[in-house]
């Protein structure tokens, strides 16, 4: 349909869509990249990471309510950092610097409803700044995070770690609420492996689900299942998920369906350059 050549140098490590799908953002190695969807014409670079750019994110949108404009953009990178630009500037310095992680940051997001930005990082810290209030709150899960979903509410955040556990706990829209996300964890870990590769998990648009990538191939589906008032799992602290079969390598990137109408609809990437899309049995004839 389209491809979007101009201004990479490098390999292109992550891609990226702002709120209303005009805008293309691609990572070439330090460099971050806005190309117009339509044309495919770089209309912005920024560069300025003294390392790698690992993950990138549009942090606000039409819809958002949170106050973060649809043309500010988020990078992390290997180099410990997290950069905020700001596309309505000619400037090429970023709006905002976060280089509190004491190692590299592996994934960044936008707060949903709320103005917050979400990190990840290989010190195993999950970190929530509060834009209103100008705070910080850091989660420690102890082991390396190589990735984090965010649920479609907002409610829910599920971090992959190197040991091979989805760590799933209740997220605060407030930050009088923070301190109490440390009680609202549970571990997704039989179907799936993690320990070397960096394997991403998504939310199904019903929340009822959490999908996973694996290094053996395989795409793990695990259920949430029912959370208290307390976001404590009736069930326990873990969960057994259904792994799916038909990669040959490393499952490395997964994605739900975003309409609510269609949970059942997954996709995912491998290591062995196929993609496959997921529909549960009683739904299939719908994607053919």
């Amino acid at each position: 349909m389209q491809t979007y050549a101009d201004g990479h140098l490098h390999p292109v490590t992550c891609v990226a869509t702002d709120a209303s799908s005009t805008v293309l953002l691609s990572v070439s190695d330090k460099t971050l990249l806005a190309a117009d969807l339509l044309t495919a014409q770089t209309k912005q670079k920024w560069w300025g990471h003294a390392a790698r750019i690992e993950h990138v994110t549009c942090l606000g949108g039409a819809k958002s309510d949170t106050g973060i404009g649809e043309e500010i953009y988020a990078s992390a990178s290997y180099d410990g950092t997290v950069r905020l630009w700001d596309a309505r500037s000619r400037s090429k310095e970023p709006l905002m610097l976060l280089d509190q992680a004491g190692d590299a940051v592996t994934c960044v997001a936008g707060g949903r409803g709320v103005a917050q930005i979400l990190t990840s990082s290989v010190d195993g810290k999950m970190r929530t700044y509060d834009l209103r209030t100008a705070q910080m709150f850091t989660e420690d899960i102890v082991h390396p995070i190589t990735t984090f979903s965010l649920s479609r509410d907002g409610s829910m955040v599920a971090a992959s770690c190197l040991d091979g556990i989805i760590r799933l706990w209740g997220c605060a829209t407030d930050t009088r609420q923070l301190n109490s996300r440390k009680k609202v964890r549970r571990k997704l870990h039989s179907s799936h492996m993690g320990s070397n590769y960096k394997v991403e998990c998504a939310f199904a648009s019903n929340e009822e689900y959490v999908v996973s990538g694996s290094e053996d191939g395989a795409v793990a589906v695990y259920p949430v299942g029912d959370l208290d008032t307390n976001g404590i799992s009736a069930h326990g602290g873990g969960a057994r998920g259904k792994a799916l079969q038909r990669h040959t390598g490393p499952t490395c990137s997964v994605a739900a369906c975003p309409q609510t109408s269609r949970p059942w609809l997954a996709v995912s990437a491998s290591y062995d350059g196929t993609a496959v899309v997921w529909a549960s049995e009683a739904h299939f004839d719908c994607c053919s």
